[in-house]
């Protein structure tokens, strides 16, 4: 069970004058770990939040020719500035009247406040005239606390000796920090426009490639067709006196008619067909357009041997083959084209070719918005996702005129734009403008910072100056 004795003492931090605080507080100086003074540091009648990350918190007890200095102070109430410290037991012994202070430093010790003084009474108890072989009589002397106050006047005055050189370096470095910028901006102008130029290029290229090389695959099928037809026209009529003694074994008949066959639908009767060309009649086939037309009987040997079948009344042939065992019918021109058909493919082809290039060529750029987009927070909304695209343009305006800024759609990186604007017929003044917008998702974007600079002046606007206008982005396609 904790007995102790706390006393709770409220600190304002302020410059006003404030009196000694009369505590009205006894202890008596045989409080063993008990006799605790517990602080509500505020400023402004608010209170000051106290962390171990931020600040160090000590007080300062004396009574008489004893005096001490102590930082294991216990934080009870970080957000509400609440500390308490315990009176150590040595010190309780040899105190009579006490005045004490706390003090609130910084950890790097720049900067501290030294809160109201305070004071309270340690009386003797009943056993307190004891005797005892030693007392102790300080903690620690006040000079201590002297020598650190010293060192960190000495500090802050050098710092202060060394400020013009800190300026200096400060104004040359930002100086290398614009001429780097904008070296590093014309650099990244110039890869762009390459880049995009040798894309176009690449584009045109093969956009041409393919539209010749389809005008010259049409080309040749037509030169294959007309070598077709004049072959066929032109292949003229074979004479009787050519044909004597051709025939060695008889095809046809002696009018050259083909021979004329009924086979009952018997498959049988089909198969033992001699060499020649015939014109069957229920002849053994399921699928054709009739049953009755043209048979073409070809063998090689016993083991091997073709049968030709076409229908009088359609253009389709079926072909049942023996090599060692029959086959059964197949529709020999099935899956084939006529010339016609090809050519209405490459024509086809052409068109498509045509139409892709022209298509390709024509949306070879997009505007992704057209508009009047001005000020800090201002969305932007894309017409497609900036994942089409190899680079952006960017088009607007500043008080020094209009421009055209190139841009990676890549990634998340935002678009940074600087222009600087030269005043004045003598060009003795300059404003540098920049202006930021953010990439939201890939369809979308915000202008997060519009700023300047006077250079001459050295005078900055603060945020949201809007002097960017962005009225117009156009992208590239990959």
């Amino acid at each position: 069970m904790a007995m102790n004795k706390i006393k709770g003492i409220p600190l304002e931090t302020t410059a006003s004058y404030q009196a000694l605080s009369q505590l009205g507080v006894q202890f008596w100086n045989q409080d063993r770990q008990t006799a605790i003074l517990q602080f509500q540091i505020t400023r402004n009648n608010y209170p000051l939040a106290l962390s171990e990350e931020n600040v160090k918190v000590f007080v300062a007890l004396e009574s008489g020719d004893s005096f001490l200095v102590d930082d294991n102070l216990d934080l009870l109430d970080e957000l509400n500035g609440v500390v308490s410290y315990t009176i150590p037991d040595n010190f309780m012994r040899v105190a009579k009247s006490v005045v004490g202070q706390v003090y609130v430093t910084t950890l790097d010790e720049e900067e501290v406040v030294v809160q109201r003084k305070f004071s309270f009474d340690v009386a003797n108890d009943l056993i307190a005239s004891l005797p005892a072989a030693d007392k102790i009589r300080e903690i620690k002397y006040f000079s201590d606390m002297r020598a650190e106050v010293a060192q960190m006047i000495e500090k802050l005055n050098n710092d202060f000796a060394n400020m013009n050189d800190y300026v200096t370096q400060v104004k040359q470095t930002t100086e290398d920090g614009i001429e780097s910028l904008k070296a590093m901006i014309d650099l990244k102008e110039k890869s762009y426009n390459d880049n995009h130029i040798a894309k176009m290029n690449e584009l045109n290229d093969k956009g041409t490639e393919y539209s010749n090389k389809f005008d010259s695959d049409k080309a040749y099928m037509d030169e294959k067709s007309q070598a077709f037809k004049d072959a066929v026209n032109s292949s003229g009529v074979v004479t009787t006196g050519q044909t004597d003694n051709w025939q060695k074994y008889k095809f046809t008949s002696d009018s050259g008619n083909s021979t004329p066959m009924s086979l009952g639908n018997d498959l049988s009767k089909l198969r033992e067909l001699k060499p020649g060309l015939y014109y069957t009649t229920a002849t053994p086939i399921t699928g054709a357009s009739s049953t009755a037309g043209f048979t073409l009987v070809e063998q090689r040997d016993s083991a091997v041997k073709r049968i030709t079948f076409k229908p009088y009344n359609s253009n389709n042939t079926y072909v049942m083959r023996y090599y060692n065992e029959w086959n059964d019918w197949e529709n020999a021109f099935s899956g084939l084209e006529t010339v016609l058909e090809s050519q209405n493919k490459a024509n086809t082809a052409e068109i498509n070719a045509k139409a892709y290039t022209d298509e390709k060529y024509n949306s070879r750029t997009a505007t992704l918005f057209s508009g009047t987009a001005n000020g800090v927070g201002t969305s932007i909304t894309l017409s497609e996702t900036l994942d089409n695209f190899i680079v952006v343009y960017v088009y607007g305006q500043t008080p020094g005129g209009y421009f055209v800024e190139c841009a990676d759609p890549e990634g998340a990186t935002d678009f940074v734009f600087e222009k600087t604007n030269v005043i004045g017929t003598d060009g003795n003044e300059a404003t540098v403008f920049e202006c930021v917008i953010q990439k939201v998702d890939r369809t979308s974007m915000k202008i997060i910072s519009d700023t300047y600079h006077g250079v001459k002046s050295g005078n900055g606007s603060g945020p949201n100056a809007n002097r960017f206008t962005i009225t117009k982005i156009v992208g590239v396609r990959k």
